[in-house]
């Protein structure tokens, strides 16, 4: 075991001594209905996560057995024209004044969003 797994174990065992004793603390102030409601919020807490757990394995097999295992990445192209909504990107000419500018300014006019280079005032 690693150092840093050896570690992990020391937190988890001294956190459920903790929460063993903070239990042991509580439980001869309450009377016996409340530890039954709590068991059964914490009993409907897990049948529920549960249950979004399989749902969610099945979907991702669904999905396996459509489209089969992947093999490679899937392509994505880059689209400088325009942007999610369909808007025309309009910027100035070579895109290194925008990566090395310290302040652009976005803005949309019209069907058009507009990226510009700001002058930042020197102090």
């Amino acid at each position: 075991m690693t150092l840093k797994g050896t570690f992990h174990a020391l937190v988890a065992i001294f956190c459920w001594g903790l929460f063993v004793y903070w239990w042991n603390s509580v439980l001869p102030q309450v009377d016996s209905s409340e530890p039954v409601i709590a068991l059964l919020f914490i009993a409907a807490t897990v049948l529920a996560t549960v249950l979004v757990t399989v749902l969610w394995v099945r979907y991702n097999i669904g999905i396996f057995r459509r489209k089969g295992p992947r093999k490679s990445l899937t392509r994505v192209t880059e689209n400088h024209d325009t942007d999610f909504l369909g808007r025309r990107i309009e910027r100035p000419p070579g895109p290194e004044s925008l990566k090395t500018a310290r302040l652009v300014v976005v803005s949309v006019e019209g069907e058009a969003k507009k990226y510009d280079v700001a002058q930042v005032a020197q102090v």
